[in-house]
């Protein structure tokens, strides 16, 4: 693994030498105009491993990052992501006649909002800076937990099915930095970024916890559970981008 970085590393800047040595020959106007539109991906984890990812927002992940010029220096940038948790675990133990199995599923879901504006300073051919704001909504969905647990012997089996719900909630982010684009090429870049970010989040309200159980003769009782837990958590901090940005534009 150790020697496949090197490679991957003299990869990338091979690549990049590459374009830049084509883009030589490439008209001057680099630089995207008011009405052009573009896209946005990310090249991360170039220590360990190399990974293509969209924009993260401060809660989660956008799954679309674009920018809209609505001047020749001034972007509107908005991201859109979900974000889906499903966890299923299957576990089985004996002790002489007696087999205990538990499945256990748990899952939960986001969705990302991201809306902000740049701001692009004095640029020449191929370089961009900018300065930028940028606001982040993150719906929280709720958390929900299946547990069931079933002991088979030679007389049946009893089992229990337990459903954990927690409600869901948001968070809030608030982002100022700044950045830049190099372009290689006509509307296409490579850039990176600097931030400062506060964040709030508030998950929870309701848990209910309800268990039903099932003797190997048949009978069924049923207990329900109900309270109140509320998580909220606030958060600034700087956040220096170590990833590589890749634009563009149409």
């Amino acid at each position: 693994m150790s020697r496949l970085k090197p490679l991957a590393l003299l990869l990338i800047t091979s690549c990049l030498l590459s374009i830049s040595a084509f883009a030589q020959d490439a008209p001057k106007d680099f630089l995207p105009k008011a009405g052009d539109f573009g896209a946005s991906i990310v090249v991360n984890g170039l220590i360990n491993n190399i990974q293509l990812s969209t924009n993260s927002n401060s809660y989660g992940q956008n799954i679309l990052f674009a920018k809209y010029y609505l001047k020749d220096d001034l972007a509107l940038r908005t991201g859109l992501g979900f974000k889906l948790n499903r966890t299923l675990r299957e576990t089985a133990d004996s002790s002489g006649s007696l087999l205990v199995e538990v499945d256990s599923l748990r899952s939960s879901y986001s969705v990302n909002v991201s809306i902000g504006i740049e701001k692009h300073l004095t640029a020449n051919k191929r370089l961009d800076p900018y300065v930028f704001g940028q606001l982040d909504l993150s719906l929280i969905g709720k958390t929900k937990h299946n547990i069931e647990n079933r002991q088979n012997s030679t007389i049946g089996t009893n089992s229990t099915k337990r459903e954990i719900i927690r409600d869901g909630g948001f968070a809030l982010g608030l982002n100022l930095g700044g950045g830049f684009n190099y372009f290689l090429a006509k509307n296409f870049s490579v850039g990176s970024e600097l931030y400062l970010g506060f964040q709030y989040v508030s998950v929870g309200g309701g848990i209910t916890d309800n268990s039903t159980n099932t003797t190997a003769g048949g009978t069924r009782t049923s207990t329900f559970d109900s309270r109140n837990d509320i998580s909220k958590s606030s958060e600034l901090n700087v956040n220096p981008t170590a990833q590589i940005n890749f634009s563009y534009f149409f």
